[in-house]
């Protein structure tokens, strides 16, 4: 009798037009989400979110099924890489597409906050084929970074990521994840100091009456000084990060009493003052910071504290906060000096987040640690 052959993987979709109804019905069949007897009848495809992102190409796949009585869902999310050389090499190199791959396949399960399902998810990094395929989260809204969050958005966010945070402080299984950087893993070394360094003369070009002299200045000299804040935000490294925790990311019903997190392709082992301060510099405008800035990290702290973290003082996480105030300086800074942001709507948020990241450590103090 002859031995049945293993299936042929699947061909990694180029682009959304490459994943046909025959592709979906393999992919979803396996990976169990619909049985044998269940296929693809029809797929139509659609726009989603400007459908190009910093680092992936986003649409959403509308289908039908040959049989009507299952429950597989019928909106989902594709995502694959981004088809900007530049964007896509940096995404390559820091692994953000093997971080996403394993946190759906390893972690999501472990991590008590609401995530949304993966449905499929398949990669050849050597190949720099990556896809994904998740849940539409049709019944909650994601919120808008760029017009910056609610108080309440805010106070359920930070509250969920203090969960997060306590589920895997210090974590022995952390340092068994060779996929899980730190902020000054060598990957990380070899590309960020030269990002923020490339941006700087854009900034200082364009960016000083936006900003001001002493944002500006305070950018040239944490360019300078940037491997040493990598180093020092890496030895305060203490939980599992999500590392990209901003409104574009989170999705909320009306009230903010319903939550769900996305995209997990900048895991990182940090601080948890990292997650707390991108967060703020990424989504809260100055007035708010200067108004509610205080009580929230308070509130963070505290509700890190009622998770059972009890040796990670007040004092410890405000020093670390300054510190990541200096190291996030490199994501707007990357928005406006070298990654294509796409449509107009990404180029406006570049901006946006100029204003509220380079704000944050000024009005934070964060000089005093450099």
């Amino acid at each position: 009798m002859n031995a049945q052959r293993p299936p042929k993987p699947l061909t990694r979709p180029a682009t959304p037009k490459d994943v046909t109804a025959t592709w979906l019905t393999k992919a979803l069949q396996s990976s169990g989400v619909i049985p044998p007897d269940v296929e693809v009848a029809s797929l139509r495809h659609e726009p989603l979110g400007g459908g190009t992102g910093v680092f992936g190409v986003l649409a959403r796949l509308v289908v039908d099924y040959t049989e009507t009585t299952t429950t597989a869902p019928t909106r989902m999310v594709l995502k694959i890489p981004t088809a900007a050389p530049e964007n896509k090499n940096v995404a390559l190199a820091l692994g953000i597409y093997v971080r996403e791959t394993y946190f759906f396949n390893e972690l999501a399960a472990r991590t008590p906050v609401p995530s949304v399902r993966c449905l499929y998810a398949d990669m050849d990094i050597a190949a720099g084929e990556f896809v994904l395929i998740i849940d539409e989260v049709a019944h909650l809204t994601v919120g808008d970074q760029l017009n910056g969050a609610t108080v309440p958005q805010l106070e359920r966010t930070l509250k969920e990521i203090a969960k997060w945070h306590a589920a895997w402080w210090e974590h022995p299984d952390l340092d068994t994840f060779d996929w899980l950087p730190t902020n000054d893993s060598p990957i990380q070394l070899a590309v960020v100091p030269g990002i923020m360094r490339g941006a700087m003369p854009v900034i200082e070009a364009d960016w000083i009456p936006r900003l001001g002299e002493e944002a500006v200045a305070l950018g040239r000299d944490v360019a300078d000084k940037f491997e040493e804040i990598m180093a020092r935000s890496s030895a305060a490294a203490r939980t599992l990060c999500h590392g990209d925790v901003r409104l574009e990311n989170v999705f909320f019903n009306d009230d903010a009493s319903d939550i769900m997190f996305i995209d997990f392709q900048m895991l990182v082992k940090g601080t948890p003052a990292q997650d707390v301060q991108y967060l703020l510099s990424s989504s809260m405008d100055p007035e708010v910071w200067d108004k509610e800035g205080m009580r929230l990290l308070e509130l963070y702290h505290n509700e890190l504290v009622a998770q059972g973290v009890t040796n990670y003082s007040w004092d410890t996480f405000w020093s670390e906060f300054q510190l990541q105030c200096l190291w996030a300086m490199v994501a707007p800074a990357s928005t406006v000096g070298g990654f294509d942001m796409g449509d107009d709507k990404g180029k406006q948020l570049a901006e946006r987040w100029m204003m509220r990241g380079w704000y944050l450590p000024i009005a934070a103090n964060a000089r005093e640690v450099l």
